[in-house]
């Protein structure tokens, strides 16, 4: 795996490049929730076979952490960190007590 930041582009200036090789089970959601406008492409043999646009994903899950002191997520230790995007925004909120992230 290699993290290439700021490397050269002619289309956009600067780039973030993150090169994983080998079949690696890889869940892209994470990506469009990181940077909803981030571009994935496959590249076999050398070449790029599939270029993928992220989308932000409606819901994420043991992603981030609620910020909510009185969350009860903060309390019960095994619960997931579920959080849904509102419809039409791009704003996230947890699933329990509706902290916004």
């Amino acid at each position: 795996m290699a993290v290439i930041r700021n490397a050269r582009s002619g289309k956009t200036g600067r780039k973030d490049i993150i090169k994983i090789e080998d079949d690696v089970d890889v869940n892209l959601d994470v990506l469009g929730f990181i940077d909803p406008h981030i571009t994935v492409n496959v590249i076999q043999g050398g070449r790029i076979v599939e270029k993928k646009r992220m989308a932000p994903p409606d819901k994420v899950v043991n992603v981030v952490k609620c910020k909510n002191p009185r969350c009860i997520t903060t309390v019960e230790r095994g619960l997931p960190q579920i959080f849904h995007r509102q419809p039409g925004s791009e704003v996230y909120r947890c699933h329990y007590c509706e902290q916004e992230y």
